[in-house]
């Protein structure tokens, strides 16, 4: 079901959907606050959009993620123990606080360069949570259990990467779901007009929320069938690794009216096979 008022990336707030005096909100500000932190995710953003012409990855790409990331696993806590809570590591915020971290640096590692982003990210986040993680718990064992965790979301998020633990597969989501129009308008507008931009400007909205069928419904509202190449090539192939794909359903709207997508693949299958063979699917 569609939103009754447009959505706009620029107002998300992580920090409404955080309670107070919780690890998470402490973390959320603590990262929230870094001068290191923004100023890798503005450099990030950069490398994304200023020189390679793809869509936002900096600090509203952050926000976003991170937000939709904590919206699914608040959905999908009521089907899943987190793997944190399930191997004895810690309880439900140690493993929100995870995610949090995770979704928010998963894209750090562009400030090297796009190939290898995920490994990239790793070292230059560890450096930023061990700090905050050694004051947040007593134990440095278990703060380096935390981080594992953390380490392991933000690696996994590629698509090609098959997630291991339940918050990494909603890291992975959180990403995937940053996908409508207002995350590719800048290159859109430097005059990048393909398959990716012209879909993603097709995707007002995707909101996540309770389904009937299975624990999480994505619906994905579009003013033009075009944007369902996003949900194809960007969202689906995250969902495949996420290792929550048997739990989460994709509904389509087209001006408020259902898609049957497997049809409507079909028609871009055909397409698609007619095109240069140089169009990447590589955008997130």
């Amino acid at each position: 079901m569609a939103r009754s008022t447009p959505f706009d990336r620029e107002k998300v707030s992580v920090r409404k959907t955080l309670g107070s005096g919780t690890k998470s909100l402490e973390m959320y500000q603590y990262l929230s606050r870094s001068p290191k932190v923004q100023s890798y995710l503005r450099s990030a953003n950069r490398m994304a959009v200023s020189r390679l012409g793809y869509t936002d990855h900096g600090p509203v790409h952050a926000e976003v993620a991170t937000w939709n990331a904590l919206t699914a696993f608040d959905i999908l806590d009521q089907t899943f123990r987190p793997n944190v809570v399930a191997e004895g590591i810690g309880d439900t915020d140690d493993a929100r606080m995870v995610v949090l971290a995770s979704t928010y640096l998963h894209d750090i590692g562009m400030v090297v360069h796009r190939n290898e982003h995920p490994q990239a990210a790793v070292p230059l986040a560890s450096a930023i949570l061990e700090e905050k993680l050694a004051e947040l718990y007593e134990d440095p064992g278990k703060a380096t259990d935390i981080l594992s965790f953390m380490l392991h979301g933000i690696y996994a998020h590629d698509d090609d990467t098959q997630c291991l633990t339940f918050e990494a597969g909603v890291t992975k989501l959180g990403d995937g779901c940053d996908m409508t129009k207002g995350r590719t308008t800048i290159p859109f507008q430097k005059g990048k007009v393909d398959i990716h931009s012209l879909s993603a400007m097709a995707i007002n909205d995707v909101i996540l929320e309770r389904g009937t069928e299975k624990p999480l419904q994505i619906t994905v509202d579009m003013d033009n069938p075009a944007g369902v190449f996003q949900v194809q090539a960007v969202l689906e192939k995250k969902i495949s690794t996420s290792g929550l794909s048997d739990y989460v359903s994709i509904e389509a709207l087209v001006n408020g009216d259902r898609l049957i997508l497997s049809q409507v693949k079909r028609l871009f299958r055909v397409e698609m096979a007619d095109s240069p063979p140089s169009i990447s699917v590589k955008e997130k």
